[in-house]
């Protein structure tokens, strides 16, 4: 590895794509092993002389046996030579390998950690999971030299080496670190190579790791005439880093085989977590291109390294200052400039200094270097195509950098340099980190991060809308780590709905206003509430087009009405229960699943049993008749609401469930991303009417005339489209219905049963479904989705919200085929790409 160290120079005078043995060159720096123990060192020189040694070995006996290896031949699962001879050379070369690789089995099981090696003792003794006890947890911490003293001083010196090793951590004992992992990978992929981009002037000094991933189709053999040329590294390097765009050829292969007048596309991806790259979901040591089999169509992608080079983006990935090898400030915080000094005192000025002087990573840093980066590869590569692809926090980075290249573009739009297109993903990315910290934790964190972190500025939606570029947000409803109501999406959606275009604290856990805690807590409807004379109890819904968005007092209005409706539907599934039980005995076998129903909303449905029986309780007398229908159909009513489909998060009864915010979220989330949905799926039905219709005129897709696109009451519904999807349905889970079906049916039940405990309510639920079906479904709203769907500014000169893609993968977890499908084809049509 040392070897192979700041090579750059030499790798761009070679003449083959790959070492000998199919690896790419290592190109950069890849690491200078330093923070290892002298142990560590020691056995790496030992391993690469060995490993040295055994290719040797192996060479060797490869020219010497080529005949006897060439003849040998699979006979029924038998090996056998076909009339070769084993020379006593041959013998003594085989003789030789063996040797070493009896040699290099000994070295790697001496190299491997106490920890390891006991693991890998018990499977190989067969002990298994009957070995994890607490005396075989014992001898293997006494292995290690970090078993406990069960006397007091014996403590206080376990917990003292425990807080040393985390504030000073040691030299790592293992010469398997990411220097490895980052020459594995740069190994793995043809073309690819480290360089270091310095820090920008806002964020301080200091300089970033980067590595560059050249795509698949810049690696392609290149043709002329029927002959094969064998290009330098360097002419296959498409975006290798040069002085100034102004001169760049017309034609040639000064590009790497591209044409002048060809776009150059690259993709930055920000790491989750504010994680190492090493170790991210960009990175990945299982694929790569350089072991021959890109032609395999079924291979799928272990990576976003993969994913993007597959389909022509050149990759870069880096690290976040204060992350791996990039750092800040002043030269001292290079982990890699000095010597790790084991002396007492060198501890102490570590620990000093990493305290109280050295640099500290924040929301604003990473910010500085996703920008950094950018900024690097469009004014000193000459990017033309650039993605800026954020996951999770890295979202925040990656809206951060989109805003300031784009802002940076507008200042110097007079200018004649040629600029680059900008698109924002932000994929499966936070409103702000305090909304997600309550739902993760509770909802003192909002406060305590704001306390702790005063300059912290974590604010992703504030970015997005402010990027003038195209923008795509991917949010995944069932996100386990991000809640659905603190996403991006639902900031977006609750910014541009009801605060006109503010941020602050959008996604925080809010409560419903006094008054509807006040009847929610009376268990009584707004209109009988004991504010019911100081408020606008009873509210009339908003209307298209006349009403363009939804006012707070609307959607809290409705979030209050969707509650008591549903605790109302609670409340009465209780009592048919316990008619049922002292009807026909108990049916329920044990106690009521809803016993506690007053105190929350119940959102599973009314089993056919329940229904059938309750209908045999309506032969009383016609009171109790009256009451009994009463329930009877409001339960049925809420079964239909509970499920109305969100289009792009969860349905109705999961957000009520949730609280007055979450139910808020559903709505805006619905009118503003909503259409959006609709027009992919109309999209597709456009496409197949189109080729059933003989002779009908193409029409592009959000562009021309738009009269006959319109959106069907078919484009609503997200059942699968086969028959019999009901195969998939019990009591308990039920796909979602389309808004219009639960519209209809609500109608249809308030015709034929008057349900006076929840009129009101139910009347403006109503209204409010309407004003959906209407908004969306509107000429404006149509052309508006198709618009932001080809990444298109809208009137206001800017993509407000940008493109929604709806995700069911869960957080960093990779994309399903038809999900990495939607995100490539929304790419191109930002970047309006013939492909």
């Amino acid at each position: 590895v040392e070897d192979a160290t700041n090579r750059v120079a030499a790798a761009t005078t070679t003449t083959t794509t790959t070492t000998r043995y199919g690896n790419n060159p290592l190109m950069g720096d890849i690491g200078n092993m330093g923070n290892l123990t002298a142990q560590a060192r020691a056995d790496g020189h030992e391993l690469y002389d060995l490993l040295t040694s055994t290719l040797r070995d192996l060479s060797t006996l490869e020219s010497s046996a080529g005949n006897v290896l060439r003849n040998i031949t699979d006979d029924g699962g038998r090996w056998k030579d076909s009339g070769a001879v084993v020379s006593g050379e041959v013998a003594e070369d085989a003789t030789r390998l063996l040797v070493r690789a009896g040699e290099l089995r000994e070295l790697a099981s001496r190299m491997r950690l106490p920890s390891a090696h006991a693991e890998n003792g018990d499977a190989e003794n067969g002990e298994g999971e009957e070995g994890v006890n607490a005396e075989s947890v014992r001898q293997r911490l006494e292995g290690q030299g970090t078993v406990p003293s069960s006397s007091t001083m014996g403590m206080v010196k376990s917990a003292v080496q425990a807080f040393a090793a985390m504030i000073d951590p040691p030299p790592h004992r293992s010469v398997f670190g990411l220097d490895v992992v980052r020459g594995c990978f740069l190994a793995r992929y043809a073309g690819a190579r480290q360089f270091w981009v310095p820090r920008s002037r806002e964020g301080g000094d200091g300089r970033l790791d980067v590595i560059h991933v050249p795509s698949s189709s810049a690696m392609h053999k290149f043709e002329d005439n029927g002959t094969r040329e064998d290009p330098s590294i360097e002419s296959l390097l498409p975006l290798s880093p040069r002085k100034g765009r102004a001169g760049v050829a017309s034609t040639g292969n000064v590009d790497g085989g591209v044409r002048g007048n060809a776009r150059r596309k690259a993709v930055l991806y920000c790491n989750p977590n504010a994680g190492l790259m090493e170790v991210a979901t960009g990175m990945g040591l299982t694929g790569g291109n350089v072991d021959g089999d890109d032609d395999d169509e079924e291979k799928e992608p272990t990576c976003w390294t993969e994913y993007y080079i597959e389909h022509g983006y050149d990759v870069y990935l880096f690290n976040y200052a204060g992350y791996g090898r990039s750092y800040g400030g002043s030269r001292r915080n290079d982990p890699t400039a000095a010597k790790f000094d084991h002396a007492p005192l060198g501890a102490l000025r570590r620990v000093l200094y990493s305290t109280f002087l050295a640099f500290k990573p924040s929301s604003e840093s990473l910010r500085a270097d996703a920008s950094a980066v950018a900024r690097h590869l469009v004014d000193t590569v000459g990017v033309d195509e650039l993605i800026i692809h954020g996951e999770s926090i890295g979202g925040m980075a990656a809206a951060g950098a989109a805003r300031a290249l784009t802002d940076t573009t507008a200042s110097s739009s007079s200018s004649k340099s040629p600029t680059a297109h900008i698109v924002l993903v932000c994929d499966r990315t936070f409103c702000n980190l305090e909304a997600v910290a309550q739902r993760l934790v509770g909802h003192w964190t909002g406060t305590a991060i704001r306390v702790l972190t005063p300059t912290w500025s974590t604010d992703v939606a504030r970015d997005f809308l402010a990027a003038g570029c195209s923008k795509i947000v991917a949010q995944d409803c069932a996100d386990e780590i991000i809640h659905d109501a603190s996403s991006l999406k639902s900031g977006l959606a609750l910014s541009g709905e009801l605060t006109k275009g503010q941020t602050n604290n959008l996604g925080w856990m809010t409560n419903a206003p006094l008054e509807h805690r006040l009847a929610d807590l009376d268990d009584v409807g707004l209109s009988n509430s004991r504010l019911g004379g100081s408020c606008q109890s009873v509210k009339s819904p908003p209307t298209w087009p006349a009403d363009k968005h939804v006012s707070w007092s609307e959607a809290h209005h409705f979030s209050a009405c969707v509650r008591r409706i549903g605790k109302m539907a609670t409340v009465a599934r209780k009592r048919i229960h316990e008619e049922n039980k002292r009807a026909v005995g108990d049916l329920g076998g044990g106690q009521s699943d809803v016993d506690d129903a007053e105190e929350g909303i119940e959102v599973s449905l009314l089993s056919s049993t329940q229904s059938s029986t309750s209908d045999a309780l309506n032969k009383g007398n016609d009171n109790a008749r009256r009451g009994s229908n009463d329930g009877t159909a409001l339960v049925k009513l809420w079964n239909k609401l509970l499920l109305a489909d969100g289009l792009c998060g969860h349905h109705l009864g999961h957000a009520v469930k949730e609280g007055s915010d979450c139910t808020i979220a559903w709505l805006c989330c619905v009118v503003v991303f909503g259409s959006q949905v609709l027009a992919e799926r109309a999209e597709r039905r456009w496409d197949g009417q189109q080729q059933s219709s003989e002779g009908s005129s193409a029409a592009g897709l959000g562009g021309g005339d738009n009269d006959e696109r319109l959106f069907s009451p078919e484009d609503f519904d997200s059942r699968p489209r086969r028959q019999g999807h009901q195969w998939d349905e019990d009591d308990l889970a039920k796909h979602a219905l389309p808004i219009p079906e639960v519209l209809s049916s609500l109608k249809k039940m308030m015709a034929q049963t008057a349900i006076i405990s929840v009129e009101v309510e139910l009347h403006f639920v109503i209204g409010m479904l309407e004003y959906i079906v209407s908004r969306l479904c509107s000429e404006e709203n149509i052309v508006l989705s198709l618009s932001r769907r080809n990444g298109r500014k809208d009137k206001r000169g800017v993509i407000s919200t940008g493109c929604f893609l709806n995700l069911h993968c869960g957080h960093n977890n990779q994309y399903s085929p038809e999900e990495r499908v939607k995100l490539i084809s929304l790419i191109r049509r930002s970047c309006c790409d013939p492909a």
